[in-house]
């Protein structure tokens, strides 16, 4: 996402694509997903009950960044260039996504050709190829130790549909046509997850892209609506406060597989992140900067892969790779597998797609040679130009 550093009306000509912020944000995410993954805890008068129950949300958040991070990269980049290159996006999804998950898949089969694990050649095919989430249920019989391990690819299969989806339509739809397409997308989403909710059960659609799309088609419409906004001061006042209401009030929604809160989660996550990227000085914005979130933020795409081989407990009777599986070991192999993914395979990946398709701002500098904006948590304003 394109940013302007300013204080107090003056821009920095220094310009970045990193909102660190963002890497607070997916920090957050990814514990949502390992807590809601792992059984139940309790210490002493405390439990992990609510974040067990709301974890799941994690995933949403992760769809409201991209939908807004990914959008308003495509337009600054249409900004600059005029016009959007297809190519150079691939490139760099290609290189982003791809490896590391290959390096987990490699690794699932090489653990079940051994016996470790269970797991169907279908589910591979099916991760591989981006529709994880329409073969969720594989076998004879729906059995919990049945493809589990290739489970959370669902959501990369959606954020792939999202990734042909929206530049396309950006490329070829003109300006003043955009939002009222992703708005038609919408409703036939919303429309349609009405009807599947009244005709199926919600734990055989719950995976699928046009059930889930608007988590990532809302979110591109905020950016679209915020980029074309000239003048942010308004907009600025507006949004001082609100991440931190929206925080609460999402926190009091409950989690029922019915549309109005799937909707709702939709609209108010990419609502509260938008906020906090236009206010990060604020105590919202400052506890999403720690230095720890921000790293957390930083490896959350492996550790969102490797959690999935560790913490399983609710899903097992026993654990099929023994003490690895059990808390807490289970989740200090996460992290030691995701570090290992990112450092040799994701970083290195990553600099390459930037190496072979520069995009039009550059990210965070140890992917590219370009100066970075500072952080604004040194009490500077990013302002979506």
């Amino acid at each position: 996402m394109q940013i302007a550093e300013s204080n107090v009306g003056k821009t920095s000509k220094k310009r970045t694509g990193y909102l660190p912020t963002l890497d607070g944000w997916r920090a957050l995410a990814i514990l949502g997903v390992i807590f809601t993954h792992e059984s139940l805890h309790t210490f002493g008068p405390f439990n992990t009950r609510w974040l067990y129950e709301y974890g799941d949300r994690g995933v949403d958040t992760f769809f409201a960044i991209s939908g807004i991070l990914i959008c308003s990269r495509l337009l600054e980049e249409e900004s600059q260039n005029g016009s959007i290159s297809l190519r150079g996006f691939y490139i760099r999804r290609f290189f982003r996504i791809l490896p590391a998950a290959f390096l987990y898949l490699f690794t699932v089969v090489i653990l079940g050709l051994l016996g470790y694990l269970v797991v169907h050649r279908t589910e591979i095919f099916a991760a591989i190829f981006f529709y994880r989430n329409y073969t969720r249920l594989l076998g004879r019989a729906a059995l919990p130790n049945v493809a589990v391990f290739t489970g959370h690819f669902w959501s990369l299969a959606v954020e792939e549909h999202f990734y042909f989806i929206l530049p396309a339509l950006l490329v070829f739809t003109k300006k003043r046509f955009r939002v009222p397409a992703l708005l038609f997308l919408t409703a036939l989403v919303l429309a349609n997850r009405a009807y599947q909710l009244r005709t199926r059960p919600w734990l055989t659609i719950r995976w699928h892209t046009d059930i889930r799309l608007d988590a990532l088609l809302i979110p591109a419409i905020i950016a679209i609506l915020v980029y074309g906004v000239r003048d942010k001061k308004p907009l600025l006042r507006a949004a001082k406060w609100w991440p931190l209401v929206l925080l609460v009030v999402i926190s009091l929604i409950p989690v029922k597989p019915s549309n109005w809160q799937i909707a709702a989660m939709s609209v108010l996550l990419p609502i509260m992140i938008m906020g906090s990227i236009l206010h990060p000085h604020n105590i919202l914005g400052k506890i999403l900067e720690h230095p720890v979130l921000r790293y957390i933020g930083r490896v959350s795409y492996s550790l969102y892969l490797w959690q999935q081989l560790f913490v399983i407990s609710h899903f097992f009777t026993t654990k099929p790779l023994g003490i690895l599986q059990q808390w807490p070991l289970n989740l200090g192999f996460s992290f030691l597998c995701a570090l290992a993914s990112f450092y040799l395979v994701e970083k290195p990946m990553m600099r390459l797609g930037h190496k072979l398709a520069p995009p039009a701002t550059p990210g965070r500098e140890d992917l590219s040679a370009a100066d970075t904006a500072p952080s604004s948590a040194d009490g500077k304003t990013p302002v979506l130009t």
